[in-house]
């Protein structure tokens, strides 16, 4: 069998998931067969699913059902399609040995880190799936599971190199992931996870529009608000911007101290905040005053591209 391997990373988050090149929503549906109207589509054992901009019921262990596989595929389909190589010259080989580069909140890696694993490789040696009429014969040859927030923080090793204590904040859909770096190294006696992610302050909002007798607000337009999305904003009223605006301060004003209790010293170290989350809630982190030395990652891959180095040096964490 003529065989080519290529190595895909995947940041699978609870609100979107990251490859190297793309981000897109962690939820899908089964379409069964009604036209895609542009969207992207998986064809996989005869049914056909697309993604949809709306949130999926949480998971705090992503591997109880296929839903992360499917979403996973996807993820596959979109990097692979991007390889203009691979797809000129799909003729010559039979399938594709696939190595997956995955995370956990570094709390969870040891914990679930063989789960994670067994849980891509027990679809089967030969997974086919079509990703917008363009077929894959895909094996998940290996699978190597690292530490979110750590991955990321290694994009910009940069601007941290000269501090010798640094504190991770990963705030994503469902946690916030803590972390405190020494000389680099992950500080496993300071490591924490909050559940206090950014689907909190959505449904936080949402609850008060409901107790006004409103319908709940679509996450896109809340966060087109928190953006300062020119267009959200126009078609959005007065009041309900505002109560968007006054929930998230009140939401990061609470944050930022359990932060603090939960260990990092955010008025002395270097506090490096990655995710989806923080790029959102940025502004308003800075404006509470209480972290004194704030760096923002603001490419929401940075996770997918931190397995990616993390697996060009292998030295250890795997």
């Amino acid at each position: 069998m003529n065989q080519v391997k290529k190595v895909v990373s995947i940041d699978h988050g609870n609100r979107h998931i990251k490859t190297i090149n793309h981000a897109f929503p962690a939820s899908y549906v089964e379409t069964g067969h009604l036209p895609s109207f542009g969207g992207d589509v998986i064809v996989y054992e005869g049914k056909e699913y697309t993604l949809v901009d709306q949130r999926m019921p949480q998971k705090t262990d992503k591997t109880q059902d296929e839903c992360y596989f499917i979403l996973t595929l996807f993820a596959i389909g979109k990097e692979l399609s991007g390889d203009a190589d691979l797809l000129s010259s799909a003729a010559t080989f039979d399938c594709i040995d696939v190595d997956l580069l995955v995370g956990l909140p570094p709390l969870h890696c040891k914990e679930m880190g063989a789960r994670f694993k067994s849980y891509f490789k027990a679809h089967g040696e030969n997974i086919c799936f079509e990703y917008n009429k363009t077929t894959f014969n895909v094996k998940i040859a290996d699978v190597h599971v690292f530490p979110q927030a750590y991955a990321a923080a290694l994009t910009t090793r940069d601007k941290i190199v000269d501090a010798n204590l640094v504190n991770l904040v990963d705030i994503g859909g469902y946690t916030v992931d803590l972390l405190q770096l020494n000389g680099l190294r992950p500080d496993m006696s300071v490591c924490t996870s909050l559940y206090s992610g950014v689907n909190s302050l959505f449904q936080r909002i949402n609850e008060q529009v409901r107790a006004k007798g409103a319908k709940n607000i679509p996450d896109a337009i809340i966060e087109g608000i928190l953006r300062n999305d020119r267009k959200v904003l126009q078609s959005c009223s007065g009041e309900r911007i505002q109560l968007v605006l006054s929930t998230a301060e009140r939401f990061v004003m609470e944050l930022i101290p359990g932060i603090s209790q939960a260990g990092l010293d955010l008025s002395e170290n270097q506090t490096v905040f990655v995710g989806g989350g923080s790029v959102l809630l940025k502004e308003y982190i800075e404006l509470t005053g209480m972290v004194a030395n704030a760096f923002f990652v603001d490419d929401v891959c940075a996770n997918a591209k931190g397995y990616q180095l993390l697996y060009d040096n292998r030295s250890g964490l795997r």
